[in-house]
């Protein structure tokens, strides 16, 4: 993975408001996909969007003595204190940038996007 670097970075957040179609404000309803006319962008911008980046999505965590992770073994439970059904975390290179459900995708887990931040949050995430 590429790291980008701060001015690469604030060239694209600067351009990134002539590009989208995304409202100021956050809506009190899910919002359209943002959409990005490439066209618009410089070639080296343009790479940017082809870089593969690893999205992670956060159940919960917890602390626990050394001794008690050393007994850990097959079949073991560990327990967290966020209920199974609480929106799950959405994370860009460690920085939070929304919140989704659980859902099944044919015999796959997926994420349904509740909460999403600003295209700025998102982009800012990925120079990390």
């Amino acid at each position: 993975m590429s790291i980008l670097e701060q001015d690469e970075i604030d060239s694209l957040m600067a351009s990134s408001s002539d590009l989208m179609d995304e409202p100021a404000s956050p809506p009190t309803s899910a919002p359209a996909p943002v959409q990005i006319d490439l066209s618009k962008l410089s070639p080296e911008m343009r790479k940017l969007f082809h870089l593969q980046v690893p999205i992670i999505v956060h159940l919960a965590e917890r602390t626990m003595p050394m001794r008690d992770i050393l007994e850990i073994g097959a079949g073991s439970i560990i327990e967290f204190s966020r209920s199974s059904d609480a929106e799950l975390d959405l994370v860009v290179g460690n920085r939070p940038v929304g919140k989704g459900q659980a859902v099944k995708v044919g015999e796959n887990f997926g994420l349904r996007i509740t909460e999403i931040g600003p295209i700025e949050e998102r982009i800012r995430a990925m120079g990390t």
